[in-house]
């Protein structure tokens, strides 16, 4: 089985806001078209391919299998070295590793599933606005994921306000969305952990626009 077979990815579908850009192939959501889903991975300390991790298993014997666990990697590394990490590599290797094996000091890079079922690095993002005209410059990785999550509509004006409020406040966007995730509907809370991975994915070479 490739690796853009595989069922077990995590992955989100490109929305009609989003542009993602390969190279110099734009790519975007197409009216009466399958979804094309976009996958995860980080970088390991040795090897050419990133790791596309669908399954953690913590050092206390949680298992996470969800986009949140790119977050819970990012606070835990240094306390779980020893968590064991499940995935393939775009190839479609199936490595052993664990959470020591990521370098972590590169971001993390994602791919879209396009429909000849290849699978292509993301190396640029275009959030549209209703206007499409160009917007203000986003203050970092965090506030651009914040303008696609706003974007992408289905969240509650409560959650919103208190994304905004945490990312205005210079707090880490991943852990304003740890504190929403008790009370907020799954496939939105999984919308958003997409978008904040792929803004940093693309991150400097992010457009927004008005």
């Amino acid at each position: 089985m490739t690796a853009s077979a595989d069922p077990r990815l995590l992955s989100v579908a490109l929305p009609a806001h989003l542009e993602a850009r390969a190279g110099s192939v734009a790519l975007r959501a197409a009216a009466n078209a399958p979804a094309q889903r976009i996958v995860f991975g980080l970088p390991l300390l040795v090897g050419l391919e990133p790791l596309l991790i669908w399954r953690v298993n913590t050092e206390r014997g949680t298992k996470l299998v969800s986009l949140a666990l790119f977050g819970w990697i990012e606070d835990r590394f240094i306390d779980e070295p020893r968590a064991e990490l499940f995935g393939c590599t775009p190839s479609g290797v199936e490595p052993i590793a664990f959470l020591r094996d990521l370098d972590l000091d590169r971001p993390p890079e994602a791919f879209v599933l396009t429909e000849s079922g290849t699978m292509t690095r993301v190396t640029g993002l275009r959030i549209d606005g209703p206007s499409g005209a160009p917007g203000d410059a986003p203050a970092g990785a965090d506030a651009a994921a914040l303008r696609a999550i706003e974007a992408d509509g289905g969240g509650t004006a409560a959650p919103l306000a208190a994304l905004r409020a945490a990312v205005a406040g210079g707090q880490p966007l991943r852990h304003a969305l740890r504190a929403l995730r008790r009370d907020a509907d799954p496939g939105w809370m999984a919308r958003c952990d997409g978008w904040r991975l792929l803004t940093r994915a693309c991150w400097p070479d992010v457009e927004i626009l008005r």
